[in-house]
């Protein structure tokens, strides 16, 4: 099936898709005898082929293949990484058999990799986009009708699976994120800001899968449908998992996930399925209540989006003149440039949050230091910024090397500022916006220079969108420059720039148009008065975004500056008359903060370049470390989790307040007196027996260190007798255990019991998705924890109790 049938078929008819296999293969004991359920393809393959059947005799128009987990890095943890295409062919072969004997499409199942990329993890993007390559092109390779990526929590991740897909397969692709009942993932990654990412990827389809049960995705569903032109799959869990009787239970019935979809439906959703807890009976009832029905018509939006991890903008919504911020860049900035050449992002991340909180819609990022690696530095400069500031990016550099890295680390669909009309840089740059899925500004400037004319640089314009239509941009995501220049020299041409941008309106009016307004009062004085009238000039020209610095004065509208910019006021005598001779008042210098509260503040922003000089300047003031510790860090971390309950931060600035504070923390204890070097307990952590996931346990690993326990992480997949061991070896004070999968819950029972066997003397904590209050008092846990910084709090309790 090509992208086109696909595309028809769906404006046919609804189509059915399968329900949940990993929870059939636990009800019917499937996974015994093998240590992941994608061995089940070559090692026993009748039991995998029962679930395919029942799920296509049930309805099922669509089924995924048995290849969810079949990626290198984690079939690598059961030593069956060189087995991967046998795993993948028989998935897909013994699908095919069933599915085709009913008219049925086989999808292939790609899901994350179980490792967050960097900076969140410690997996590179090009690793992530390799390890996807390999399973894309072996599904593609066993004739698979569709590819699916499904599960998906972090966007970063999710933009290297589809990048790899689409390299190498050329069928149809549909992308589905995980939310929580929120309508964020765990990473905060919102609906609309998936949307923004995929589609500006081009795939064919969106939609969300597992977490939540029906009601609480549906309400998402409503949103999705409202926000995208994409067709949409809907597929919840069979409500929340509850442990009842050492059994895991989904509360959910066929009826209420029915109605639900039904409703879904109505909204104008054309694929429907399950997840977790659902079967074929599910499967059943809905394929019997819309098999084959015509889809419902969803009104058609027009929309402008630009995204970072956490927030989407619409462009043709925001007020204009929407801003963006212009202060990160290093050009004439000696501190800047300097701090850059030792590769330190401290006025980076300053520049970002300042310009953020003075209302700036996008942050440019400009890395163009003399003698700089500018492709290592915008990589590195987009990594701290997006983790920090939840605005979107404009990727500012003349280099197709340094903008490919930027949009590859960009965790967002970004602006690439910029192309202009030469013909070498169109055939580098557009390319990339067209796979990376950015907007792009056009500078309407060429070999020649820049052109005298409004109509020279709208002929440039013209050029640039030919080329756009060339490479598969589309003109709605170009956004034209026609370029300021500066009053005192060219005071002529501020009439060709906005006389250029009215036309623009006028014969391409699915493109906005851009200004770096500041360029206009170079030379003169009160730069300020003259910038600022001239954006409002611009602004009733048509302008829609002005590069501009978001911290000053942009209510000015002032009449020597109308003069001037009209060309009434010749060679700016009476602009000068009036503002040259004005006393310069001395700036007041802005309040410095103390080095308590700079540290303070390091740590709740996770700012790590200038953690060493601080407790230095701390030290050497006088300032005991134990104060440091408990006074600034502890304390700096407790509004981290305030924070973080609050859904101000997410996941990604838990770690890095934790990474700041492990950083402070390591300087501090050869300082410390022995008396105070006493850490606040021992803690031994591991991921239960049965289960690989880690990356939860990994952060509360993080946390707890931050918080001055000694932490040995045991890894994942431990069993009962390894942690109790370890227990016992270093007379920790608590055992924390970590399990993802409702199957492997029950391990933590058993360490529990052995604990008590053995009679040692450690308090049990313990945590991770699947877990309840509940669960945790039915086997003995002496406490729960949510999160990473729950985790820490209640280590803390538990110490104290013991």
């Amino acid at each position: 099936m090509n992208r086109q049938e696909f595309k028809e078929l769906l404006a046919k008819r609804v189509l059915i898709l399968d329900g949940a296999t990993g929870t059939e293969l636990q009800k019917y004991n499937f996974l015994e005898g093998v240590s992941t359920p994608e061995e089940l393809n070559i090692k026993f393959p009748e039991r995998i082929e029962k679930i395919y059947s029942s799920y296509i005799n049930s309805g099922s128009d669509i089924i995924l293949a048995n290849t969810f987990g079949a990626n290198k890095l984690k079939l690598a943890q059961y030593n069956l990484q060189d087995k991967i295409k046998d795993i993948i062919f028989a998935g897909v072969s013994i699908a095919k058999k069933h599915a085709q004997q009913k008219g049925s499409f086989v999808a292939g199942d790609i899901s994350s990799i179980g490792s967050y990329l960097y900076p969140l993890g410690n997996v590179s993007f090009d690793r992530a986009y390799e390890t996807f390559k390999q399973q894309a092109e072996l599904l593609r390779d066993s004739g698979v009708d569709l590819i699916v990526i499904e599960t998906m929590t972090e966007i970063k991740e999710l933009k290297a699976a589809v990048l790899a897909v689409k390299d190498v397969y050329s069928g149809p692709v549909i992308t589905q994120m995980t939310f929580t009942n929120e309508g964020t993932s765990v990473t905060g990654t919102d609906v609309l800001s998936f949307i923004a990412m995929a589609e500006s990827l081009d795939v064919d389809a969106i939609g969300m899968n597992c977490s939540v049960g029906p009601k609480d995705l549906l309400k998402l569903a409503k949103f999705m449908a409202e926000n995208t032109n994409l067709p949409i799959s809907f597929k919840p869990n069979a409500g929340m998992p509850q442990f009842i009787n050492r059994k895991t239970i989904f509360p959910g019935t066929p009826e209420e996930f029915t109605e639900v979809c039904l409703k879904a439906y109505d909204y104008g959703i054309n694929m429907l399925g399950g997840c977790c807890g659902t079967d074929p009976q599910y499967i059943k009832m809905l394929s019997e209540k819309l098999k084959n029905k015509p889809p419902v018509k969803r009104k058609k939006i027009t929309h402008h989006l630009l995204s970072s991890r956490t927030k989407a903008i619409d462009l043709n919504l925001l007020n204009k003149p929407i801003k963006i911020g212009e202060r990160i860049n290093p050009t004439g900035r000696k501190k800047f440039q300097a701090e850059l050449s030792q590769n330190i992002f401290g006025l980076v991340k300053s520049e970002a949050r300042t310009q953020a909180q003075a209302g700036a819609d996008i942050l440019d990022v400009n890395m163009g230091l003399p003698g700089g690696d500018e492709t290592k530095l915008i990589i590195n400069a987009v990594n701290e910024i997006q983790e920090i500031v939840n605005l979107p990016l404009s990727l500012d550099s003349s280099f197709a090397d340094a903008l490919e890295n930027a949009c590859k680390h960009c965790a967002g669909k970004p602006l690439i500022n910029s192309v202009n009309g030469e013909t070498e840089k169109l055939e580098k740059i557009l390319p990339i916006a067209k796979r990376y899925g950015a907007s792009i500004i056009g500078l309407c400037v060429d070999e020649k220079g820049i052109p005298k004319t409004w109509q020279d640089r709208i002929k440039i314009a013209e050029k640039i969108l030919s080329y756009a239509d060339k490479f598969g941009v589309k003109r709605e995501e170009i956004i034209f420059d026609y370029l300021t220049l500066a009053v005192s020299s060219s005071a002529k041409q501020v009439q060709e720039t906005l006389t250029a941008i009215k036309e623009s309106k006028k014969l391409f009016p699915e493109c906005k148009t851009i200004l770096g307004v500041s360029n206009i009062s170079f030379g003169l004085p009160s730069r300020q008065t003259i910038n600022s009238t001239f954006l409002k000039m611009a602004i009733n020209a048509g302008l829609d975004l002005a590069i501009c610095n978001p911290s000053v004065d942009w209510t000015i509208d002032d009449e020597y500056a109308r003069n001037l910019l009209s060309g009434k006021d010749e060679n700016a005598k009476e602009y000068v008359a009036k503002y040259g001779a004005v006393v310069k008042k001395a700036a007041v210098e802005e309040t410095k903060l103390s080095p308590k509260e700079r540290l303070f503040n390091a740590i709740i922003n996770g700012d790590k370049d200038y953690i060493k000089d601080l407790i230095s300047e701390l030290i050497n003031s006088g300032v005991e470390p134990l104060t440091i510790s408990n006074e600034l860090i502890l304390k700096a971390l407790n509004v981290v989790g305030d924070k973080f309950a609050s859904k101000e931060y997410f996941l990604p600035q838990v770690i890095m307040a934790a990474e700041a504070s492990q950083l402070a923390f390591s300087y501090i204890k050869p300082l410390l007196k022995k008396d105070n070097q006493k850490v606040a307990g021992k803690v031994v952590m591991a991921t239960v027996q049965g289960d690989v996931h880690d990356i939860g346990k990994n952060i509360v690993c993080a946390v707890l260190e931050s918080f001055g326990f000694e932490v040995f992480d045991l890894g994942k997949n431990v069993s009962k007798e390894e942690i109790i061991e370890k227990a016992k070896q270093e007379h920790v004070d608590i055992i924390g255990l970590s399990a993802l999968m409702t199957t492997t819950m029950i391990e933590m029972e058993k360490v529990i019991n052995l604990k008590k066997a053995l009679n040692i003397d450690a308090k049990i904590m313990v945590g991770g998705a699947p877990l309840t209050q509940e669960f945790a008092n039915s086997i003995g846990a002496d406490g729960y924890s949510r999160d990473a910084i729950e985790a820490a709090k209640i280590a803390t309790e538990l110490l104290k109790k013991k």
